[in-house]
């Protein structure tokens, strides 16, 4: 089951300054693989997600944190929580909302 995924204005710049900087296409490249098994399955094991306690979402929601890079200095990670399901039609549509996308510090 596919999952939409919703940003934060953060996380869209962060992801646009990805995009118009060349000296990131590497990192743009593996940001954009991890957002799409997000969009599939968040629990795939090369993003080694899991919950990140330092944070949590404006309503107390858990975060989670997935790996785009390891083992590298300022590794890239992805920050998300997941949202309520919408309904379309008969159909449920799950969603993320995608927190952040960072160098880990």
């Amino acid at each position: 089951m596919r999952r939409e995924l919703h940003f934060t204005s953060e996380a869209q710049s962060s992801l646009k300054a990805l995009e118009t900087t060349p000296s990131k296409a590497g990192v743009l490249k593996q940001v954009r693989k991890v957002l799409g098994y997000l969009e599939t399955n968040p629990r795939h094991p090369s993003l080694n997600t899991h919950q990140y306690d330092s944070l949590s979402g404006p309503n107390g929601e858990e975060v989670f944190e997935a790996y785009a890079q390891n083992d590298s200095p300022g590794a890239y990670r992805v920050f998300f929580m997941y949202r309520p399901d919408r309904k379309e039609g008969k159909k449920r549509v799950p969603g993320l909302m995608i927190i952040a996308i960072t160098p880990h510090p």
